[in-house]
């Protein structure tokens, strides 16, 4: 369902020179003095909004919606990564702007067409996180996403919907090279066709029969052959189309070797003694559990998670479980370690902790994604001794 759009606290969010901008043109704004409206005094801007013919009005709103899908620090990242070939200085002239509805609202008057290559790298970093897994082991090369890779991908989904789900008649591929060497491959199958209820630009109310896509994407990474994959069905469906990505895009003619179930011994946690080496380049200067999920068995079982304050660094898991359970009702050797969020402080060349927690799940989930950071800490799981097979984890791409 769309986000509601609030009109008003778009004007005051927009600077007035960007408002200005746009509507210089629209008759509507003939003669409107600008020195007359503020954040806080929107009315004389809405008036002669509103006073817009309908078309008018739909198509600014467009603009407003898509502008507004990208005011966010998230968004503003995006926006940058994908006007990295514009040059000249981008990153450098977003961040002088006010806020992030000035950025998002200026390049949609400045570089339309990099909103739409924005919007897609802002959808990956919101689908969730528990249906995206990772896959070792593919050749390692620099793609080229020919059309003919593009549509041989799309056939194999094709084939791989239609005669099973009776859906995927159609598939559209895109591509987006992201920073750091990932080759991102956006597939649409159509899904069931469903009704739609809604009003066109003129007002005119209709009902439309149409085909919705549902998203599959494939983020390959170049560097070490992993190919990160999102998908709704579970782990059987994103294992089959690992095996379509590497016959289709790589032109890989023999299987892949799928992944073992149980990636991470969780056990080793339950060890109050567990230390986290790292190495001190990594600026890392603590690595301490932040909170465990622990399931109990037998004739009563339960699920207790139990976390510290992860605004300090100090105290220990361990020590909480020791001051909070008692022997006679529960012990750790009695339970199984669902999940873990292990927290670690870095700290920066001015000499400040900065913290980052992830979450680890039984048997293969891992929440760690492809931040510098981020790709420091997953090296370290084997190190730890949490990982059990480096070449085989779940992970968000």
């Amino acid at each position: 369902m769309p986000a509601f759009f609030d009109l008003p606290s778009f004007f005051r969010r927009v600077s007035n020179p960007l408002l200005q901008r746009f509507f210089t043109d629209r008759p509507a704004f003939t003669g409107f003095d600008w020195a007359v409206a503020s954040a806080r005094k929107i009315e004389p801007i809405l008036q002669r909004f509103n006073a817009m013919t309908p078309k008018e009005r739909g198509e600014a709103f467009q603009v407003f919606r898509r502008a507004e899908s990208l005011a966010s620090s998230m968004g503003t990242q995006v926006l940058i990564e994908a006007s990295r070939d514009k040059g000249g200085g981008m990153a450098a002239k977003l961040a002088a702007m006010n806020n992030a509805y000035d950025r998002a609202f200026w390049m949609c008057l400045e570089h339309p067409d990099v909103i739409d290559g924005a919007r897609t790298l802002a959808r990956i970093e919101s689908l969730p996180k528990r249906m995206w897994e990772s896959r070792q082991g593919l050749p390692v090369r620099q793609l080229e996403a020919t059309n003919d890779i593009k549509s041989e991908l799309s056939r194999q989904i094709i084939e791989m919907f239609q005669p099973e789900q009776f859906r995927g008649e159609h598939c559209v591929v895109e591509h987006v090279q992201r920073e750091g060497g990932i080759d991102c491959f956006f597939a649409y199958p159509a899904d069931y066709s469903d009704e739609r209820e809604g009003y066109d630009l003129e007002g005119h109310f209709e009902r439309t029969h149409w085909n919705p896509a549902f998203k599959i994407v494939f983020a390959y990474h170049s560097a070490d052959g992993s190919l990160d994959i999102y998908a709704q069905g579970g782990t059987k469906i994103r294992c089959r189309l690992a095996h379509i990505f590497a016959r289709a895009v790589l032109g890989a003619d023999q299987d892949l070797k799928l992944p073992e179930l149980d990636c991470f011994d969780l056990e080793v946690l339950k060890d109050p003694n567990l230390t986290f080496p790292t190495n001190a380049a990594d600026r890392i200067v603590l690595v301490r559990i932040q909170s465990i999920k622990l399931k109990f068995h037998g004739s009563k079982p339960a699920v207790i998670e139990i976390s510290i304050d992860g605004h300090r660094r100090e105290g220990s898991i361990h020590a909480a479980i020791a001051d909070k359970f008692c022997e006679i009702h529960a012990s750790l050797a009695t339970a199984t370690v669902a999940s873990v969020v292990l927290q670690a402080f870095f700290q920066t060349p001015e000499g400040k902790d900065r913290s980052s927690s992830f979450r680890i799940s039984s048997p293969s989930f891992c929440d760690l994604e492809d931040s510098p950071e981020e790709q420091v800490l997953r090296g370290y799981l084997p190190v730890w001794g949490i990982q059990k097979n480096a070449n085989s984890v779940a992970t968000t791409a």
